[in-house]
Formats: C-alpha cells, structure tokens, sequence
C-alpha cells in the first residue's frame, strides 16, 4: 500500500509541476504584456500631451487674425483652416483620451489575472514542497507520529477535475485578456498613427493656406505701393499746375490795373476831348479780353484744385489700404507663421 502512495505521489507532484510550469509560464507572459501596454498607455500619454502645442498654436493664430482691420478682417480660408485644425486637434485629443482609459480598463484585468496567477502559483508552490516532502518521507524517517485528526476527507476540498478546471481557467482567462491587450495595443498603435498623418497634413494645409493668403497681400500691397506712388507723382504735377495757374493770375493783374488806370485819366478829359476814339474802344476790348483770360485761368485754377483734393483723398485712402494690409501681413507673417514654424522641429522631436 505504501509502494502504491508513493507512486501516486509522484504522479501527483509530476502533476503539479506540470501545472505549476505551465501557470509560471503564463504569469511571465501576463507580466510582459502588461508592460507592453504599459509602454503602449504612455506613448498615447505622451501623443496626448504632444498635441497641446499644436492646439495653442492654432488658437493663438486665431487670436492674433481678430487684430486684422476694415476689409481684411474677413472670413478667408486661413481662417476655415485654423478653425478645422483646432476642432481636429480636439478630437484626437478626445480620441487618445479614450485609448488611454480602454488601456487603463485593460491593464485592471490583466493584473487581475496576474493576481490569480500569482495566487495559483503560490499555492502550487507550497503544495509540491509539501507533497515532495511526502514522497520522501519512510518507515525509518525521524520524527514520525500519529495524527488521527488528519485521518479524513474534507468535504470542502477540491476533486482532481476541479482542481485542473481552476488552473485551467486562470490559464485560460490570462490567455484571453492578453489576446485583447495586443488587440488594445494594435488599435493604440494605429490611432497614433493615423491621428499623427491627419495633424500633420492639417498643419500642411494650414501653411499652404497661409503662403497663398501672405502671397495674395504682398501683390495687393505692391499694388497700392505703386498706385500710391502714381498718384504723388500726380499731385506734385497738380500743385506744379496750380502754381503755374495762380502766377499766370497773378501776371494778368498788373496789365488789367494799367488798362483800368488808363480808362480812368482819360475819362477826366474836358468837354469835346472826351471822345469816343480807337484809343478808348482799345482799352475796353483789352480790360474784357483780360478779364476773359483771368476767369477762364480760374476755372482752370478751380478744376484743378478740385482734382488736387480727389488725388488727396485717393492718397489718404491708398495710405489707410496699405497700412490695413502691412498690419495683416504682420499678423500672417511675423506672429502666426512665425510661431507655427516651432511645429516643424516638435513633429520630428515627438513621434506619436
């Protein structure tokens, strides 16, 4: 009888080191997986944080664009753009944030597992020392006595089916979660990458964007600088003109005074003297034809005073046009694109 417990022994601690092998076996690689998806939680953390630069660039972008003035405050495609990036940005932030807590949710039952494991191991552990030190116990052993309370079944003890059955199940359970961790990982790993193309490629558009519209101002204001220049260019002519036109006046005066001077001492000639000669129809043709000349030259003085205030008021208005544009193209230029360069060195510094 004693021969037949020992063999039954030794089938019994071949039996748990066969389980115990296999639980440790699933125990390490519980334990590995689990620091897989521990790396894969910290790469979303890190893709998590990476995208709060991108969206304070673009908010601030927005920000700066309210400081456009009159015409060029306008709803233009830069604008479409920045607003789609933000709302993008937020987006992948949500979606990265979902990642992490399905992660969180998966390394709880993974660990789960792990605990189980470790319980299962451990008893396994103390069960083979305890059966092994069965095995090697004989009739000339020291020490050996009698324990009539031993002598019994315990009701709540397991039978051998659901003894394996347990084993089986932690086994299995771990198997199964760790399945889903990879598959946590897999979906992890390509919302990553998919959210990383997408930004990128916003952020492309955006710049492209921002290229057009800068091009597009610099033509217009190059436009206005010429057209500025054209037009003083045309006032200097205009105020030459006028000039010209007050001095021509201005020498009509001093004809037109000795004419009237000449009338009047001639009209003081006395009785039959006072005749109606050639000399005297003279000086009347001559002051009317003098004071033709004079408001003909001020109509002109006039038409050109008039177009001297147009080419003013043209200039002020080139002058408020230019200034509307050089402050937009400093808001694109030196504030927005400026601060948008700092992505292109933080998309290679941070690989999500």
């Amino acid at each position: 009888t004693q021969n037949d417990i020992n063999v039954k022994l030794q089938d019994r601690i071949d039996n748990i080191t066969y389980w115990k092998t296999e639980v440790d076996r699933q125990l390490q690689k519980t334990d590995q997986e689990i620091a897989n998806l521990m790396s894969s939680k910290k790469q979303l953390e890190q893709a998590h944080v990476a995208t709060q630069l991108p969206h304070e660039v673009a908010t601030t972008c927005l920000k700066h664009r309210e400081g456009r003035l009159s015409i060029d405050l306008v709803h233009d495609d830069v604008e479409v753009q920045l607003l789609k990036e933000v709302e993008m940005i937020e987006n992948i932030q949500a979606l990265l944030q979902q990642r992490i807590s399905e992660s969180d949710r998966q390394l709880s039952e993974l660990r789960h597992c792990k605990n189980n494991l470790e319980m299962d191991l451990k008893d396994k552990c103390t069960s083979y020392g305890l059966d092994s030190r069965c095995a090697g116990l004989h009739n000339g052993s020291l020490g050996m006595s009698i324990h009539n309370n031993s002598v019994k079944i315990d009701p709540k003890s397991a039978t051998p089916v659901a003894y394996e059955a347990f084993s089986h199940d932690n086994i299995t359970n771990a198997e199964k979660q760790r399945v889903s961790s990879c598959r946590q990982r897999e979906l992890n790993e390509h919302t990553m990458h998919q959210t990383s193309n997408d930004l990128h490629k916003q952020a492309e558009t955006v710049n492209e964007s921002f290229r057009i519209r800068t091009q597009e101002m610099i033509v217009a204001k190059t436009n206005l600088e010429e057209n500025l220049s054209q037009t003083i260019l045309e006032i200097g002519s205009m105020n030459e003109n006028i000039a010209a036109l007050k001095e021509a006046i201005r020498l009509k005066d001093s004809p037109m005074k000795v004419a009237h001077m000449r009338l009047n001492t001639r009209s003081y000639r006395p009785n039959i003297e006072l005749v109606r000669d050639p000399v005297q129809y003279g000086l009347v043709e001559e002051v009317a034809q003098i004071t033709d000349s004079i408001e003909a030259l001020a109509a002109k003085l006039h038409e050109s005073e008039a177009k001297l205030r147009n080419l003013e008021s043209n200039k002020k208005a080139l002058e408020e046009d230019i200034a509307v544009k050089t402050n937009s193209l400093n808001i694109d230029q030196s504030q927005c694109l400026r601060l948008r360069k700092t992505l292109v060195w933080r998309r290679h510094e941070i690989n999500f």
